[in-house]
Parts: C-alpha cells; structure tokens; sequence
C-alpha cells in the first residue's frame, strides 16, 4: 500500500502477517545491507603523501644529472641543470642541500654558479665543499671569504694549499679566529700587508703573539715593535732572532760621512740615514760638547730611580733619541728597553747592575735585575744601538703604517688606556 507524506509516495513495508513493520523490526529481521545512492568515491578522505616530495625527488635528480663524468654530459647541458637548481635549491630543507653539497664537492667538473652558491650557503652546508672538496678555484674561494661569514672565513682558513691572495681576503675582516687559523699554517704564505696587519693587531690581542712570533715572515722592523708589548720571555726571544750586524752597511757608507758631515753636501735624507747606521754613539751635552761616561752613569742612575720630566729631557740628549722614546724607556714596567740603552751608550756592567740594585726592593725585584742584566749580556753594543734606532725610526714607512694601523684598531675597539697604543699614535 502507498501512502502521500507532503506529496512523495511512500511504499509501507509489511510483515507476513500484513501487518506494518515497526522501526525495530526492521533493523532486526532485514538482513540485506542498504544501498547508497551517491558516489562513494566522493566521501573518501584524500591520502596523505608518503616518501619523499616531488621536489626532493627532482633535486635529486637533477643532481644526479650535474654531477655525470664529462664524457656522459656536455658543459652547456651542465650549466643549464645547475641553473634549474640554483631556482629550487635555497627552497628545500638545510639536510637536502647538505646533501647535494656533499655530492658536488666530489667531482671537480661542476659549474661554479652552483659551487659557489653551496659555499655561500649556511655553514653546515657550506662545509661540505670548502672542506670536502679538493680543489676549488682560488676566485671562488677569495669570493666566498668577501661575502661569507666569520664561520666560511675559518674554513676556507683551514684548507689545504691557501694561497696568499686567500688570505689576505680572509684577513680583511680582521677576525681574530681567522687570524688565528692561518698563523698555525706554516704551509701559507702570508703577504707584507697581512703581516703588518697581524703585529699592529697583536698590540691589543695577546693570543696572535706567539704565534706571530714564530713566523718565517717577520722581520726585525715588526719584531722591535712588537717587543713594546710583549712579556718578558718573548723579549728575550726578539732579541736573540732579530739579531743584526750592522758593519757590512757602515763599511759601504763609510766615505760619505766627511761628504756629509764636513763637505757640506747637506742632504737630509742621506745624513738621516748616516745618523741611523752609525758605527758608535758618542753622548753629548746640551751645546753638543762630548759628556763623560761619568756624567752618563750619574744621569742613568737618576733616571732609574725617578724618571722626572728634566730627567727624561737628560736621557734623551745623552742618548741620541728623541725624548718621547726617552719616556718610553724610562717608564717600561719590564726594564728591558733600559737594558737596550745602556748598552748602546756602553755602561759598563757592574754600573748597570748596580742601577738596578739600588733600585730594587725585595727579593723580586732582585731576580729581575738579574734577568735584566742577562739581557744585558745578551747582545753586542751595536747591535743594541741598531734597535734603540728602529724604535725611534720614526720616518720608516712600514713602521709609520704599521703605527696608524695601531691607532685605527686602538680607536675602534674604543681603548683609550692602553699605553702601548697611545704611545704610538
């Protein structure tokens, strides 16, 4: 029988009976399941990727492909694949590109567009190729130290065969883990300006002493300004590798002397330079008259107790240097560069000694006259006179550049108390 509910025919289901089928009977006696009307399809909820992406898969694949010997892929077909990664490489995840960069750095035929992005890339990946790979061009190496972090700027620091020109990009920055990187490399050749860069730095940063010190590439200019600030064992050690003999220079110089100093051919530059490789310093006084050793030993001894303006004033004429040396020996905390002078002035050195010992103060400062009369001992009249120049060579180029170099590090670090640094500038 049909029945109308708000106009659609509805067919009743009956029992055997004829009698109508309640809700309850139905579920209990029907055994068929129902059937849908609708796409069942569309009710499926969508499956949620497994693997790796498609664009995983195709970096990977496009890496297969750039990384093929040259007898499998042309140069052309292998720039233009490293075009397409270098759009989707910087788009996937760090491991990834860890990844890639691993498998570049073992082959040498990879365009450098895509080397170079790997090597500017974050240090993990980076390091795949400035320390796994063998050879990399030195432009591409200069141009990741320009552009690169402190981080690339120690690896690249680290590897093996650096150049100069490698260096000294990486030492434009004036980091001092960089610095200390390329010291420890005995196998780098470092450059004029790197090592001039590197001692004025060494003022204000102690670790780059030491190492500064035993490298092939300083001379005794950056050995004797570096001795203003280094402890008393590396002193010792200037010293000893710097020391010089003057007589071949003073021996081709010698008929210039009466040309110069009596024949009135009165070239500064030249008489300078005499001044500076002069056989022995004789003291004078204020009228330039001859001063006895006596006068010397009286005007030392005063000036080891108390250096006082009229004093240093004293030093200075006896000594031949100008007076803001003068200051600088007579107020060194070590002793060492008034050593230097009397030396050079020819005290002998039982007078030295007693300088110091009537002085000294206790059982240190004993000991250190001790030290310091080894220091004494240490070198020959002349060749102390040779470094009492070379601190007052003012008019040197390399030592004028080396001391505004002090001066721009000093002024950018804002040290204003650190005397070595001031006494240069």
């Amino acid at each position: 029988m049909k029945s109308i509910v708000k106009g659609v025919p509805v067919t009743t289901v009956r029992n055997e009976t004829g009698e109508p089928l309640t809700m309850s009977e139905f579920e209990t006696t029907t055994e068929a399941e129902p059937t849908a009307s609708i796409d069942v399809e569309t009710m499926l909820t969508p499956l949620a990727p497994s693997g790796p992406s498609v664009r995983a898969l195709m970096v990977r694949k496009l890496t297969d492909i750039v990384v093929l010997p040259t007898a499998r892929i042309s140069s052309n077909e292998r720039a233009l694949v490293a075009d397409i990664l270098l759009q989707v490489l910087d788009k996937v995840e760090e491991s990834l590109r860890i990844e890639v960069a691993q498998r570049v750095a073992r082959v040498s035929e990879c365009s450098p567009v895509l080397v170079r992005m790997l090597m500017l890339d974050e240090p993990a990946v980076a390091e795949k190729i400035l320390k796994g790979a063998e050879s990399l061009p030195e432009e591409l190496l200069i141009e990741a130290a320009r552009e690169g972090t402190t981080a690339h700027r120690v690896m690249i620091a680290q590897r093996l065969n650096v150049t100069t020109s490698v260096a000294d990009a990486c030492l434009s920055f004036d980091e001092i883990d960089v610095c200390r990187a390329l010291l420890k490399r005995d196998d780098c050749e470092l450059s004029p300006n790197a090592v001039n860069k590197l001692v004025a730095m060494s003022a204000v940063h102690k670790e780059l002493q030491g190492p500064l010190l035993r490298r092939h590439e300083l001379e005794p200019a950056h050995g004797f300004i570096m001795f203003w600030w280094v402890d008393a064992e590396r002193r010792r050690r200037v010293l000893t590798r710097f020391a010089l003999d003057r007589s071949i220079i003073q021996d081709a110089l010698a008929d210039l002397y009466p040309r110069v100093f009596r024949g009135g051919d009165n070239d500064q530059i030249v008489k300078d330079i005499l001044i500076l490789a002069e056989r022995r310093h004789r003291p004078r006084g204020v009228n330039g008259e001859p001063v006895s050793m006596d006068v010397v030993k009286r005007t030392l001894a005063a000036a080891c107790k108390y250096p006082a303006e009229e004093i240093i004033d004293a030093v200075a004429m006896i000594g031949g240097v100008s007076r803001v040396l003068a200051g600088r020996i007579l107020r060194d905390a070590g002793g060492e560069p008034f050593a230097v002078l009397c030396k050079s002035l020819g005290v002998p050195r039982g007078d030295f000694f007693d300088f110091l010992a009537d002085a000294a103060e206790g059982e240190e400062a004993i000991k250190h006259a001790e030290h310091l009369l080894g220091v004494f001992d240490s070198m020959p009249r002349d060749f102390a006179r040779a470094v009492l120049r070379y601190w007052d060579w003012d008019t040197n180029p390399r030592i004028a550049y080396i001391t505004r170099m002090m001066a721009t590090i000093a002024d950018d670090l804002n040290i204003f108390e650190l005397g070595e640094v001031k006494s240069f500038s």
